[in-house]
C-alpha cells in the first residue's frame, strides 16, 4: 500500500515541477521590449496634439488630459495585452468656449513587438495601433500612438503620448 502512494506522490511532484519549469522557461525566454513590458503598467498621464475636424473647420487640440487613469497589462509570453485609458481633452471653440472631449480606449488585443522601440496592438475597435517608445527608464516609458475617432462634433485626430509606469 505504501509503494503505490509513494509512486503517486513522486509522479505528482514531477508533474508540478515540470509545469513550473515550463512557465519559468516562457518568461525567461523573453528578450528586448517584450521582456521589459511584461507585466502591468499604470497610465500616469496623457498628452495630446492634433485637431477636431468638422465640416466647417479644423480646430486644433493640444495639451495634457485631465482625470487620466488606466492600465496596460502586457502578457508578453502569449503576445496579448489588456488595456484601458480614460482621459478628458479640451478644445477651444470660438464663441462657445472650452468643450471637454472624453478619450476612452480599452480592450484586449494581440501584440507584436516590431523593434526595440515599437509595438503594435491589434485593437478590436480601432484596428492596428502602432506605439512608438521614447523616454524609457528602468520602470517607465512614453508610448506615442495615433488616435482617430468620430464624435458628435466631428472627427478627433490626435497623437497621444501615454506615460506608463511599472506597477
Amino acid at each position: 500500500m505504501k509503494k503505490p502512494l509513494i509512486l503517486f506522490l513522486l509522479a505528482s511532484a514531477m508533474v508540478i515541477s515540470s509545469c513550473r519549469r515550463d512557465d519559468d522557461d516562457e518568461t525567461s525566454q523573453l528578450t528586448g521590449l517584450a521582456a521589459f513590458l511584461n507585466g502591468e503598467f499604470e497610465v500616469t498621464r496623457a498628452d495630446y496634439n492634433g485637431s477636431l475636424q468638422t465640416p466647417l473647420s479644423n480646430i486644433p487640440m493640444a495639451g495634457t488630459g485631465t482625470g487620466t487613469v488606466g492600465t496596460y497589462n502586457f502578457k508578453a509570453a502569449s503576445n496579448k495585452v489588456d488595456y484601458q485609458v480614460s482621459s478628458n481633452m479640451e478644445i477651444e471653440i470660438p464663441v462657445i468656449g472650452q468643450i471637454p472631449v472624453p478619450i476612452n480606449v480599452d480592450g484586449s488585443g494581440n501584440i507584436s513587438y516590431t523593434s526595440s522601440t515599437q509595438f503594435v496592438i491589434d485593437d478590436p475597435t480601432y484596428g492596428p495601433m502602432t506605439y512608438n517608445i521614447s523616454d524609457k527608464t528602468s520602470n517607465s516609458l512614453v508610448a506615442t500612438t495615433r488616435y482617430v475617432n468620430d464624435t458628435t462634433l466631428g472627427t478627433v485626430d490626435l497623437l497621444l503620448d501615454i506615460y506608463l509606469e511599472k506597477k
